[in-house]
């Protein structure tokens, strides 16, 4: 450790500092009025409805959205560490901030530091050095995933359980002693990873697991290959880790327990509430990425802002530097493949996962649907994520060339490295993360002051990312209203609409029942009865009041609400919504 700390040292400062950059403003919360708003509401979310005793568990179903009728929130974008964080900042700090710039930052330096402990150790300081660059702040997808897509751009557990998994295989090929620390951490980081979005990040360390346990199964048995011997093998391998590092053990022994009481609940929860749904009505979206965007590099006119791939090749493009970790990395990966060809059980696990994600479609080839933890992967270029890891892992095998030619190849490669990292991270710094506004958090502090346990969102929006909503016309402003919902973790109170990743038919059959689609219709004028409803529904509701979006609303239309129920008391914008106004129901 003490020979390593100028590198650790550097590798914080730079990290840090880069991802700092990156983050740009740490005075408010995070808020664009579409889906970066949604994860701040999911850790709202979690806040109000965890129980911990016995084990940690959820109030999943109830009304504090889709009021009065109830839903199942368990479609909801989980990440239960990074809703732990927010849930203690929030009760620590008396509401929403800025936790989850930190928490991103947090994330960046876990990736870089722990890539860096796992593999100095075989492949020395450099190579570990650039390595836990690469897979994290040098990781454009994920770079670029932040905050808008924050449930696919936190992975530090995940790539952590991944390369601990190859220098476990790693070593037992080499037939190097592993300390029982060592297999404990590992065991760690797999309870570690339920706390990061199971179905597009923690299980890709569950699959390269998974695909790498018959090769070390198989090695063992060789190695070991007398099975009566065992039971002795394993007792003198315990009692010799136990004498040389007991309170080393004992330490990994807690933090398993504490990992496992934290997220395995939660997470059989989650998995058996969210298993009950019958998907089979909704048609599965076909979002898949064409492997050949692997070979574009980030460079001026070439990287996907600058060239348009899509006409040509066909497929679902949803964010900067999908399929792309650099073709820099590409070609690393192949030269260090080679190095290392003959070696078959070093390299097929990783190989053969990393084929899985390229080839994936999730409905003419989901091969990732082998496994369950991917029964909800909709989009194949998410696995972008942990292409770094994978062909970092064959990159890291590359050797100095001692001959010219070779010399030359590899001066070049680290050019074309230098340029890929300035361009593709320049270039998010020229996109500004969004904030919420002062004017908005006074609003929000108004209208939760108010009496009445809920707010009409007037038009509201009802939908699923899978589609479910849209065309019964529960959601006529999908743009502009998707995350309205997310402001009641500002003022505290239900709402009727909310946008959910998943949404099932059944779910919304209250709405259908009562009209609204008819209702929520743009333009549409309220007849007599349509107000009485209205009435109704917010007298025997107990609603506080409603936010009235004006730029979503015809003159005559928000007119009509003005003379119903009289004038608002306060006015602010909500990103993406626009204008929206609060009238108050008390004194009616």
């Amino acid at each position: 450790m003490r020979k390593n700390t100028l590198w650790y040292i550097a590798l914080i400062s730079l990290t840090a500092g880069l991802g700092s950059l990156a983050v740009g403003d740490f005075s408010l919360p995070l808020s664009d009025g579409n889906d970066t708003d949604q994860y701040e509401y999911v850790g709202y979310f979690f806040n109000k409805n965890l129980m911990l005793w016995p084990l940690p568990h959820l109030n999943l179903f109830n009304t504090q959205t889709f009021y009065p009728y109830g839903i199942n929130q368990v479609f909801l974008d989980w990440g239960f560490e990074r809703d732990y964080w927010y849930a203690l900042c929030y009760r620590l700090f008396d509401g929403p901030g800025p936790y989850l710039q930190f928490y991103y930052v947090y994330s960046l330096l876990v990736t870089a530091v722990g890539t860096f402990a796992l593999i100095e150790p075989r492949f020395g300081q450099l190579k570990a050095f650039i390595l836990g660059l690469i897979v994290s702040v040098f990781n454009f997808y994920a770079l670029w995933k932040f905050p808008v897509h924050m449930n696919v751009c936190v992975d530090h557990w995940t790539v952590l359980c991944m390369v601990a998994t190859y220098r476990l295989l790693l070593d037992v090929l080499d037939r190097r002693t592993i300390s029982l620390s060592f297999l404990l951490v590992w065991v760690w980081l797999h309870l570690q990873v339920l706390g990061q979005e199971l179905g597009y990040v923690a299980g890709y360390a569950l699959t390269l697991t998974t695909l790498t346990m018959p090769v070390l199964v198989g090695t063992l048995f060789r190695q070991f290959s007398v099975p009566g011997r065992w039971p002795l093998l394993v007792r003198d391998y315990i009692v010799v880790q136990w004498k040389h590092q007991s309170m080393l053990i004992l330490g990994c022994l807690i933090i398993i327990a504490l990992s496992a009481w934290l997220y395995l609940p939660l997470t059989m929860q989650i998995a058996i509430t969210a298993w009950q749904f019958d998907f089979g009505v909704v048609p599965e979206l076909r979002a898949w990425s064409h492997p050949v965007r692997l070979l574009i590099p980030h460079l001026p006119g070439f990287h996907t802002f600058d060239f348009d791939y899509k006409p040509y090749l066909r497929d679902t493009f949803e964010s900067y530097a999908q399929g792309s970790p650099g073709l820099y990395l590409v070609v690393l990966a192949g030269i260090g493949w080679w190095q290392i060809r003959r070696r078959v059980g070093l390299w097929l696990p990783g190989v053969l996962m990393l084929l899985l994600c390229l080839l994936y479609h999730p409905v003419l080839l989901p091969t990732l649907k082998l496994f369950p933890w991917f029964s909800f992967n909709r989009h194949g270029g998410r696995s972008s994520l942990i292409y770094p890891i994978l062909l970092g892992m064959l990159a890291i095998w590359v050797t100095p060339p001692r001959r010219l030619p070779g010399q030359v190849v590899v001066g070049l490669l680290v050019v074309l490295m230098g340029a890929e990292w300035y361009t593709g991270y320049s270039q998010r710094l020229r996109m500004p993360v969004n904030l919420a506004s002062e004017s908005l958090i006074q609003y929000c502090d108004l209208v939760k002051k108010q009496p009445g346990v809920a707010v009409l969102d007037w038009p509201f929006c009802t939908i699923g990312a899978d589609g479910v909503g849209a065309k019964e016309g529960l959601c006529p402003y999908y743009d502009q209203q998707n995350a309205v919902f997310t402001f009641r973790r500002f003022y505290d109170k239900n709402g009727v609409g909310q946008y959910f990743g998943r949404l099932h038919p059944d779910q919304i059959q209250p709405f259908l029942r009562d009209g609204w689609p008819r209702l929520l219709k743009p333009g549409y004028s309220f007849t007599d009865q349509d107000w009485q409803f209205l009435d109704s529904f917010l007298r025997t509701n107990n609603f506080a009041g409603i936010n009235l979006y004006p730029d979503l609303l015809t003159p005559e239309q928000a007119t009509a609400f003005y003379r119903r129920y009289g004038n608002p008391i306060a006015e602010t914008r909500f990103p993406a919504a626009g204008r929206v106004v609060f009238i108050p129901l008390s004194r009616k």
